[in-house]
């Protein structure tokens, strides 16, 4: 897979207060794994209405609409990173979601903290997610592999036993999917 000039970019944008740092890890993770030209972009507002009381976390669908609004066609993807606690209904919390037909996705950092121990582990697991969710903005789904990027992570253990990469059926997937992009 070749880069094209004319090629649209990937875009990270921070949403809420992140460390940058860490936006720039996944925007350069992502970039070596994906292929594809990464770029970090202004930050995104958390909206207000995204979080929960009685829950004390953060709607993750009410994020990706916020990303939605700001999606511009020069984008060939829109990818958040936040640092709060994301739920979905019916779910305790969720590391990331994301929306294929859209084509926007977030994640959070505030869970992939706990027990991280080094920068090395949480940029990681950063970039890991942040792979997993861009997966499925191009129509990815969960893999049966444990190590593959795309395995549904529901621990952190999981999490850190993933690879950044997708396994070889996923690879072509993502390869297909990126050059129709």
């Amino acid at each position: 897979m070749t880069l094209a000039t004319h090629a649209r970019p990937i875009v990270i944008a921070p949403v809420g207060q992140i460390e940058r740092r860490l936006v720039a890890w996944a925007a350069e993770d992502a970039r070596a794994v994906l292929g594809r030209d990464v770029v970090v972009a202004d930050g995104v507002p958390l909206p207000s209405h995204a979080f929960s009381r009685q829950r004390d976390q953060w709607r993750a669908a009410v994020i990706l609409d916020a990303l939605a609004d700001v999606k511009r066609a020069d984008w060939l993807r829109l990818l958040g990173i936040a640092d709060v606690d994301l739920y979905a209904p019916d779910l305790n919390f969720v590391f990331g979601e994301a929306d294929e037909r859209r084509g926007v996705a977030v994640f959070s950092t505030a869970r992939l903290r706990v027990g991280a121990g080094s920068k090395d582990r949480l940029r990681r697991r950063a970039a890991t997610e942040a792979i997993h969710e861009l997966g499925h903005t191009f129509g990815l789904r969960h893999c049966s592999r444990p190590r593959c990027v795309m395995w549904f992570s529901n621990t952190l253990g999981e999490t850190d036993g993933k690879d950044m990469r997708p396994c070889a059926e996923h690879a072509r997937e993502l390869a297909r999917a990126l050059d129709a992009g």
